[in-house]
């Protein structure tokens, strides 16, 4: 033993000296050593060595532990009789250790996760069950269990799937049971940590957690106390979140009982804000549970009942009365208070409406469903009272004053009623609440309404183009108040302020053909009443295939332009003004850039409608392109409603949704329509071109690295208009992709690249700089919308290939180097003021042999587990550990590096038919090699972000890897899934993203040997995860991502000649493992099954002439059947 480690050892063992002066110095004695650097790496080298007969970190844990329950012991032998200082004496002394103890823990944990969860675990329990000690320390060793182990990746994950509940249950009765010595709050943000931990860690539904939600909400309303109450709230949120797929009714029930608790502690507690935002989470899961998708009766799949109906119609009356209190404040309110109330209020509101507005009940009498309690204890009879229902509440409401806050939140209630559910919106509504809105527009010069009457109106429109069976009487009257509409909404197209809201107006008017359009329209297109903006273009892009675009407007065009064709004159002056060109004058004199350039429009709309404009038929033109083919790269991006799954599941349950034996047949036929019959305007082509090329040129010639007013971003947003314009002329079949190579167009997009591709390679060399990070990133995101890896022929896909034409070598090498360095980048010294004294390998015997078999791969002894370098408690979200996949454990230069990685893996992986100036499996290549052991960590968040990127977007169908590129992207699967192998949503981020490639390992060639070891590697850790979820170590989001795992295989392998799982020395093919999944004690992992059963009786990738799957062999469609049988019959035992 080293001395350093001795004068600890030998300071330990004296902090039970009885004299308070030397216990003291020893204390003080005991953190300097623990402050000492090489104390510390001694400490970390015999714990990373795990020899037992050294002093490590969990050695010295056990001493303190030893002093502190001595102290304990001492505490409680105490005489009951003993005077007060004795005992406040002994108190002090076990308050001494307790604080040495918390301030060891995080010591030692600094550098990452060093003392074993369980002794930790342990240790706390043992003070906490303990009445005495828990009394006296209970409090300290709650908070470490908060900051120092719940905050902590490494322990989140060993704590096992029993513990989890019986620690929510132990602070679940101190939070019913308050003592006085454990604060209330931090039990309540104990319990909603475990809540997490709990829902996201096990599959295990206690019944005592249920009885806790109604005994906690009681508990409050008799207390009146409601501290901690938004912690208590928000893990019921995430309980039912998790649950109601799997026990709808029980939460159901749990919710009718204890919702009527929480309407009266809104009434009359006046909760602050966070714990308001808690309830209205509430209130939405519960009216979500009950109501799928807005269904209003059993039949269609809701969950009704008296009692249900009762709570609605207070939560409607409670909410009227919510959103007009909110409204009267703002009279007494001064500054720039928003008039609006917040999204997730009026979302409840919206829901609320659409299920007690019947047209049968006008006015209905409830009884409140809480009641006040006086304060002696008696309860005043449940009061009685009438309340307004129906559209007449939403309508008064909106005449009742004048004042912006009291309108406008009826405004955004009515918007999205009508935005979410249109057909629910009654015929004879349409025409009185039109004339309201009507009335409230013309106040548009004074208060901030506006915005909301416009999306109001916007709303509307695209309802009553839904609605099919309007009367005649109706009609006509409609389009009276919509003509007015028309006119007023034109002439304020000059308010900057609501020019979004005026033209998405327009743009609803125009789809749904509420009105006779007339020379107004195009006027705005094509003069300066406004400049281009992304909602003008998406209008006018509206417009142009409704309508004829006019040969002239009558305002002297045809007298200044007397040698073009009259129908032309128009079309130019359009394309001028979207493009903000005016080539009478000198580019030199302009010295604002134009609009195009300064801001992101939705993806080729301009480029469409600018291509269009130079057709002799635009209209048709600009209808061709509305049918083409949608790329479903540049549909992602909006955020999914994650709780509408649960939704469809019910509705499928109830048989109101079926999509089981949908898409038998799918069409054979490639309908990849071309646009030869298209003609085009050569006169307009020329301007158009002239003035992109006019653009272009200025832009290069103002373009400086220093520049203030022209950025590489611009540059980028120019290349997309030259490119994009050129692709759509090539979709149209106007001329060839080769052609557009050869334009000036492609010429100057080239000279452009040049320029942002110099740009680039300037701010890889300053990536210690937040600004050039930024900037570097912004190029990147925009570059990758230029990009495309669909196969099927579209617009999208024809620029797509134009762009990779424009990339060089040295552009793509500059970005391939900026990967590389980022993986090992370090960034700014540690602000912690300390370093990791001692390398950690977190990978160390991982895997032992290559062919180890499926069930040993995560089995315990085979890892050392995570040691995040990161892991600080007091660092971290104190409702539990951050996931290693959550964004806020990236750096700036992390978030970088994933950018460049996704458009390098799409130009990788684009199916190319031409040369380009770079090769694909060259790119595929030096990104694989990321993945080399020599700089790979799988235990860095970052290293773990690149390779689940690269499982998932290297491997396409259309452009299969390489046996060889194969086996390099699975080298490292199985340390990351042993690695990761308790994270539940690390697995279950795996199994999803391992769905591309199980294609891959199907592909034919003649190296059998190396296809083979790869599907063996693949193999292998899907065995390993099936052994873990016949186990139960799984959750149910991680069974439903290993059964996709598993359709996948047996897609790729329908007569089970290779995919076989190799379980305990037993070889299991595939299409036998796969029906235990219809036993599945979850309901979703079931239904999933039932829905997925096909894939077992038929191989889904051929298809005969008709378009129908081809069936599988007798023999093995028999054998399915009689698999599917016994587990159908097996399951049918499940309850949920």
């Amino acid at each position: 033993m080293s001395l350093v480690l001795h004068d600890l050892l030998t300071c330990c063992r004296r902090l039970e000296n009885e004299r308070a002066t030397e216990r003291r110095n020893e204390i003080e004695n005991f953190k300097r050593l623990l402050r000492d650097p090489e104390t510390v790496l001694q400490l970390d080298r015999n714990s990373d060595s795990r020899r037992g007969n050294q002093l490590n970190w969990d050695a010295v844990f056990s001493l303190l532990k030893k002093s502190f329950q001595k102290e304990m012991e001492n505490l409680r032998l105490t005489k009951p009789n003993a005077s007060a200082s004795t005992q406040t004496s002994k108190q002090k002394r076990m308050q001494e250790i307790g604080s040495l103890v918390k301030y060891f823990i995080r010591r030692a944990n600094r550098r990452g996760p060093r003392l074993e969860c369980q002794e930790l675990l342990n240790y706390v329990l043992h003070i906490i069950k303990d009445p005495a000690s828990c009394a006296a320390y209970g409090s300290d060793c709650s908070s470490i269990l908060l900051k120092d182990i719940l905050s902590v990746r490494k322990y989140w994950c060993e704590i096992s799937q029993q513990q989890w509940p019986d620690l929510l249950i132990l602070y679940g009765k101190f939070y019913l049971t308050p003592s006085g010595k454990m604060n209330r709050v931090l039990v309540a943000r104990i319990i909603h940590t475990l809540m997490r931990g709990y829902c996201f860690q096990t599959d295990q539904l206690r019944s005592d957690v249920f009885s806790f939600f109604s005994t906690a909400m009681q508990y409050v309303r008799q207390e009146r106390n409601t501290a901690g109450l938004d912690h208590i709230i928000a893990a019921m949120n995430i309980f039912f979140n998790t649950f109601a797929v799997n026990c709808r009714k029980r939460i159901c029930k749990i919710g009718e009982e204890i919702l009527p608790t929480v309407l009266y502690i809104w009434t009359q507690y006046r909760p602050k804000d966070s714990l308001k935002e808690s309830i209205i989470e509430l209130f939405l899961l519960q009216v979500h549970i009950h109501h799928p998708k807005g269904a209003t009766s059993q039949e269609k799949g809701a969950h009704n009942s008296a009692k249900w109906q009762s709570i609605l119609h207070n939560l409607f009356d409670l909410l009227v009365n919510e959103i007009n209190v909110i409204g009267s404040r703002g009279k007494y309110s001064s500054g720039s208070r928003s008039v609006a109330i917040k999204e997730n209020l009026i979302e409840l509101m919206a829901d609320i409406c659409h299920q007690v507005f019947t047209e049968d009940t006008k006015v209905l009498e409830i009884t409140q469903s809480y009641t006040v309690t006086q304060s002696g204890g008696d309860t005043v009879p449940s009061k009685r009272r009438r309340i307004e229902l129906g559209w007449e509440v939403i309508r008064d409401n909106l005449q009742r004053s004048q004042k912006d806050f009291h309108v406008v939140p009826w405004l955004q209630i009515t918007a999205r009623l009508l935005s979410k559910y249109p057909m629910s919106f009654p015929n004879c509504e349409l025409p009185q609440l039109l004339n309201i809105l009507h009335q409230l527009l013309p106040h548009q010069r004074r208060g901030e309404r506006t915005p909301y009457v416009l999306k109001c109106l916007t709303e509307i429109a695209l309802c009553q183009n839904q609605k099919t069976d309007l009367k005649s009487t109706h009609k006509l009257e409609l389009q009276r108040t919509w003509s007015k509409i028309w006119s007023l909404t034109i002439r304020s197209i000059s308010f900057q302020q609501i020019e979004t809201e005026i033209f998405g107006l327009l743009g609803a008017m125009i789809q749904g053909n509420l009105v006779v359009t007339d020379k107004e329209l195009w006027k705005i297109f094509s003069g300066p009443a406004c400049k281009p903006s992304s909602s003008a273009v998406c209008c006018l892009a509206l417009a142009m295939p409704a309508y004829s675009v006019p040969e002239n407007l009558d305002v002297g065009m045809e007298q200044t332009n007397r040698e073009r064709n009259l129908d032309s004159v128009l079309k130019e002056a359009i394309m001028k003004w979207a493009l903000s060109c005016n080539l009478e004058e000198e580019m030199e004199e302009c010295s604002e850039l134009p609009p195009v350039l300064c801001s992101d429009f939705p993806h080729l709309t301009l480029q469409k409608v600018l291509v269009s404009l130079t057709m002799k038929n635009s209209r048709a033109t600009m209808t061709f392109f509305q049918n083409d083919a949608k790329c479903v790269q540049h549909l992602q991006g909006k955020e999914e409603n994650s709780f509408l799954d649960v939704e469809e599941l019910y509705l499928q349950t109830t048989f109101d949704e079926m999509d089981i034996f949908t898409n038998f047949a799918v069409n054979v036929v490639d309908k990849n329509v071309t646009g030869s019959r298209f003609v085009i305007n050569q006169s307009l082509r020329e301007t158009l071109e002239c003035c992109l090329l006019a653009m272009s040129e200025k832009l290069l010639s103002s373009y400086a690295p220093k520049s203030k007013l022209v950025a590489a971003e611009h540059l980028v947003r120019c290349v997309s208009l030259l490119i994009g314009v050129l692709g759509c002329y090539c979709y149209t079949g106007v001329f060839t992709e080769e052609d557009a190579c050869k334009s000036e167009l492609f010429q100057k997009a080239k000279s452009l690249i040049h320029y942002i591709g110099e740009s680039i390679s300037n701010s890889s060399k300053k990536l210690n700089e937040d600004a050039q990070i930024s900037l570097l990133r912004t190029l990147i995101m925009q570059c990758t919308k230029c990009l495309c890896n669909c196969t099927k022929n579209s617009a999208n896909k024809m620029v797509s290939d134009l762009f990779l034409r424009l990339l060089t070598s040295k552009f793509i090498n500059d970005l391939l180097d900026v990967c590389k360095n980022l993986m090992t980048f370090t960034g700014k010294p540690s602000e912690l003021g300390e370093v990791d004294l001692v390398g950690n390998d977190p990978e160390e015997s991982i895997m032992e042999a290559d062919n180890q078999v499926s069930d040993d791969l995560f089995d315990d002894h085979s890892v050392t587990d995570i040691s995040d370098t990161n892991e600080s408690g007091e660092m971290q979200n104190v409702t539990g550990a951050v996931s290693p996949l959550a964004e806020e454990q990236l750096t700036k230069q992390d978030l970088l590096h994933l950018e460049i990685l996704r458009f390098l893996c799409i130009c990788a992986t684009t199916v190319q038919i031409q040369t380009m100036s770079f090769r694909a499996s060259d790119i595929r290549r030096k990104l694989l090699m990321l993945t080399d052991g020599s700089i790979f960590d799988s235990a860095k968040p970052l290293h773990l972000h690149v390779y689940l990127l690269l499982l998932k977007e290297l491997p396409v169908e259309e452009n299969l890897l390489t046996v060889d590129e194969v086996l390099k992207l699975l080298t490292p699967l199985s340390n990351v899934c042993s690695l990761y192998r308790r994270d539940q949503d690390v697995c279950k981020v795996i199994l999803n993203n391992l769905l591309p490639i199980a294609v891959s390992l199907a592909q034919s060639g003649t190296r059998t040997e190396e296809k083979r070891n790869a599907q063996e590697q693949f193999l292998t850790v899907v065995g390993a995860f099936w052994t873990l979820a016949q186990g139960k170590r799984c959750t149910a989001p991680v069974r439903v991502a290993l059964l996709n795992c598993m359709k996948a295989l047996l897609e790729a392998d329908p007569y089970s000649k290779w995919a076989i799982l190799n379980v305990k020395n037993e070889d299991l093919p595939v299409s036998e493992v796969f029906p235990h999944f219809l036993a599945d004690s979850h309901h979703q992992v079931s239904i999933l099954a039932a829905k997925s059963i096909t894939s077992l009786f038929q191989d889904v990738k051929q298809r005969d002439s008709s378009g129908l799957s081809t069936p599988l062999p007798l023999k093995l469609q028999q054998k399915a059947f009689e698999n599917v049988y016994l587990r159908v019959q097996e399951g049918m035992g499940n309850s949920w």
